[in-house]
Formats: C-alpha cells, sequence, structure tokens
C-alpha cells in the first residue's frame, strides 16, 4: 500500500538520508537509513516508538506528519530543524505524503535529506546523483553541440544571434542532425529562457488531432470535448519548435499563418480570442526551395516563419567531428552505466569513420549504445558494431567518370592526402556546377543533397 508514495518521494529524490513511516496514531512503523555513517535518523529505538517521543520538542501543528494526515495534502521540500530525544540537533529538508486505503488515510510517509549550515545536502553522493538529474531535465544549450567542424562553429554563432534576435528561425537539417538540440539553444539563450519550450512534431500526430493540440478545445464542442489549453497557451511567454513543418496540411498552415501574425488564437468551438506571445521555431528536412515547389509549404508562411534560416549538415559533411562524437557519448554511457569503456579499436574506429552515417549523429549515437549492450571489455571492437555498418553497400557516383580519373594528382610528398582528396572534391563539384543548369541539378549530379551541395560550395568558396 506504500507504493505509490514511495514513488513520489523516488521522483523527487535520486536518494535520501532516510524514510520513515507512521500509522495514523503517530507510531514509527518503519524506518529505512540509507547513510547511517551521517548524523542521520538512527533505526535502533525508534519502530513502536510515537514520533513526538523521538522528537520531543515537536508538536502535532509542527509535525509534518500529523499536518498531512490532517489535510491529506503532500507537504515537499520543507526545511525544519528538529533535535531527536539523543538531543542532536539537526536540520533536515522533508517531503511527507500521506497513505490512503480506500478514502481513509492511515498513516504517512517521509522522506528526509540532511543539509548541511548552507542549506546543501549533506551526503555528496545525493548532491551528485541531484546535479546529474538537474543536467539531465534542463535544455540543451550550445555547450552541448559539440563539434569541432569549422562550418558548424559558424552554425553555433548563428544560434547565438539568432536566439538574441528574436525572430521566428527555420532550421534545415535531414533526420537526426540535431534540429531539437538546435531549437532548444535558441531557446536556452534567448531573452525567453525563463519561459516555457514546448516541442511538436507535425508529422508525428494526426492532422484532425493537430489543430486542437495547437490551439485547444472549448468544451462541448464536440462530442467529448473540455476546455484545454492548446500548444499555444502552454508556449506562452516562450518558446513553440514546430518540427517537420512541410507535413503539416495546407488548411492548418494558413491558420498557424493567422496566429503567428496576430498572436490571438481561438480554442477550437470558442468564440473569444485569446492573447499570445509566443516565439515560433521551426524545422524542415529538405531544401525549402524544393518544399515550396512541391507546394506543401505556403509561401506567405515560410517568409513570416523563414526569417532566419539555419542549415544543419549532415554527419557525413563534417567527417571531423565523428570521433569527437563518439568520445562525447562513450563518456555519458560510462557514467550512466557504471561502466569504463575506453573506447573502440583501431579498425572499428576506421569502419566508423568510414561509413556514410544516413541516420547523422542520432544514429551514431545509436551505434556507441548498442557497443555498450554488446561489450565483453573495456575497449570496443568489431563484434561490437551493428551489422547495417559492417555490410553498408556503397553507391559510386555517377560524377566520377573514368575520363576524370587523369586529372587525380600524384601524390607528390609536399600534399597531405586531406588535402589533396580535398583539390580534386573542389574541382568535381567546380564541374559539376559549371555544366549543370541550376543548383539542384548539380546536386543530383553529384549524387548529393542540394544542402549538402550548399554547404561544399561555401566551404571551398565557390558560387553557382
Amino acid at each position: 500500500m506504500f507504493g505509490n508514495c514511495l514513488e513520489q518521494l523516488s521522483n523527487i529524490y535520486d536518494s535520501v538520508d532516510s524514510i520513515m513511516i507512521t500509522n495514523r496514531e503517530g507510531i514509527i512503523e518503519y524506518t529505512a537509513v540509507i547513510d547511517a555513517g551521517k548524523c542521520s535518523i538512527g533505526n535502533e529505538g525508534y519502530t513502536g516508538r510515537h514520533l513526538l517521543e523521538v522528537y520531543p520538542d515537536l508538536t502535532e501543528a509542527e509535525s509534518t506528519m500529523f499536518r498531512v494526515m490532517k489535510t491529506g495534502q503532500p507537504i515537499v521540500d520543507e526545511i525544519q530543524t528538529v533535535t531527536d530525544w539523543n538531543g542532536m540537533t539537526m536540520t533536515i529538508s522533508c517531503s511527507t505524503y500521506p497513505i490512503e486505503l480506500g478514502n481513509k488515510i492511515i498513516g504517512a510517509v517521509e522522506g528526509v535529506i540532511l543539509l548541511d549550515p548552507e542549506g546543501s545536502p549533506r551526503s555528496k553522493d545525493i548532491q551528485k546523483r541531484q546535479n546529474a538529474k538537474l543536467q539531465e531535465d534542463r535544455l540543451y544549450c550550445l555547450d552541448d553541440l559539440i563539434t569541432e567542424d569549422p562550418y558548424m562553429k559558424k552554425v553555433k554563432q548563428q544560434i547565438r544571434r539568432a536566439a538574441e534576435g528574436g525572430s521566428p528561425v527555420m532550421l534545415i537539417g535531414d533526420t537526426g542532425t540535431g534540429k531539437e538540440l538546435a531549437a532548444q539553444s535558441i531557446h536556452s539563450h534567448s531573452r525567453r529562457a525563463d519561459g516555457p519550450f514546448v516541442s511538436q512534431n507535425c508529422s508525428a500526430i494526426p492532422m484532425g488531432l493537430l489543430e486542437s493540440t495547437l490551439f485547444g478545445t472549448a468544451r462541448g464542442s464536440y462530442t467529448g470535448a473540455e476546455d484545454r489549453r492548446g500548444l499555444f497557451e502552454l508556449a506562452d511567454r516562450g518558446t513553440l519548435f514546430l518540427d517537420e513543418l512541410n507535413s503539416m496540411e495546407i488548411s492548418l498552415q494558413g491558420k498557424l499563418l493567422k496566429a503567428v501574425e496576430e498572436q490571438k488564437i481561438r480554442r477550437i468551438g470558442e468564440e473569444r480570442e485569446r492573447k499570445i506571445d509566443v516565439r515560433i521555431v521551426s524545422a524542415v528536412n529538405r531544401d525549402t526551395r524544393d518544399i515550396l515547389s512541391a507546394g506543401e509549404l505556403r509561401r506567405d508562411l515560410y517568409y513570416r516563419l523563414g526569417v532566419v534560416e539555419i542549415r544543419l549538415p549532415q554527419l557525413q559533411e563534417r567527417k571531423q567531428d565523428i570521433p569527437v562524437l563518439i568520445r562525447h557519448y562513450i563518456e555519458i554511457y560510462n557514467r550512466q552505466r557504471g561502466m569504463h569503456i575506453r573506447g573502440y579499436s583501431e579498425l572499428a574506429q576506421k569502419m566508423l569513420l568510414n561509413y556514410s552515417w544516413p541516420g547523422n549523429i542520432r544514429e551514431l549515437r545509436n551505434v556507441v549504445e548498442y557497443g555498450f549492450n554488446m561489450a565483453q571489455g573495456e575497449e570496443l571492437t568489431m563484434r561490437e558494431l551493428p551489422d547495417t555498418l559492417l555490410y553498408e553497400k556503397k553507391q559510386v557516383s555517377e560524377a566520377v567518370k573514368p575520363e576524370l580519373s587523369a586529372s587525380i594528382p600524384e601524390p607528390d610528398g609536399e600534399h597531405s592526402l586531406t588535402e589533396m582528396v580535398e583539390s580534386f572534391e573542389k574541382e568535381l563539384i567546380r564541374q559539376a556546377c559549371r555544366t549543370a543548369p541550376s543548383m539542384t541539378a548539380a546536386a543530383e549530379k553529384l549524387r548529393i543533397s542540394r544542402q549538402a551541395l550548399s554547404y561544399k560550395l561555401s566551404k571551398y568558396g565557390l558560387k553557382k
């Protein structure tokens, strides 16, 4: 019967110094001490005694246990200074919950954390767990965008400037390139950082429900409808991130445009308008020109939401970041799982560097996590790589034709392999752009995305 109460405690603290349970009369029926080495509540002699006998200076009016049993309402994070029957005085943070059986309160359960004079947990383990939980719960910021790639460093600068500006931002990038991380970073570094960040993937919910999800509903607007706030209201004074915007129905895009321009929304089935203050960050997974040409995105909505465009490159376009990201995720999973993986073997590392990563950063993280699940030692080897990596089918680009092989430079001992490869790639891109009628045609000729071609043109200082 204590399951729900203990679950509530675990949601607030990863660890507590002690737990105590009393019955309705205030008799202690159970105590558990996590660390008896600290000046915590002792287990010996407590069970079977009355709470006010253990704490003689405490009264029923002051006791969180008795107050919770009287009101039926939990008390969370209340700071108290108490003295036990041995004369030991301590400052504690206690969270107390009623225990109910049917509709009757039959007792209370309390979790206690001992505090030092500055008000922090005395237990270093608790501090570490709480700090780790805060890290998990917080939104991403620019420090979480791990990169050594020059183009990505420019992207980080764009994100910071866009965050400060306050205009709508449209993120462009393939699945797994980090659009959610970028959107959260824009919010975290903006003047709205103290407000809510609300995220919705427009393709993850049926179109018939997306409108009510965004704008909310009024009671009676349809069978079973209740008064409910939509995402716009939930994101008021904050940021609303709409991923895969181009999957939204055109008719709904018109309503979205009206809401963004007027900063007003109307719940479904309601006549009155509600004022909102929301910044929109949106994302698409293809080049905006292609999306507009295909009629998947209203041009007026694009002009309104695409004030600032930021393109996130594919992982294969920033290959020097692959070992950096691998080390980053190895550190994360070592902490989470209490393991001590040093890294990948030389052969496995080479395989990871040569892989094309169609799933981008998300796929890389999954591969590292797979390795931790399969790990047989402190080094991850080829056997800890998924089969999808080992048996990837390579396609030879049509752009590399036999007649171009003559232009491949001979090793001269002065230029590195990377320099020679980049020089050859630059020449291929120059030829494709010269002979193709458009950027899209040049990208198709090279068998890369238009976004990838745009990145490479910027990288090599070329113009189309």
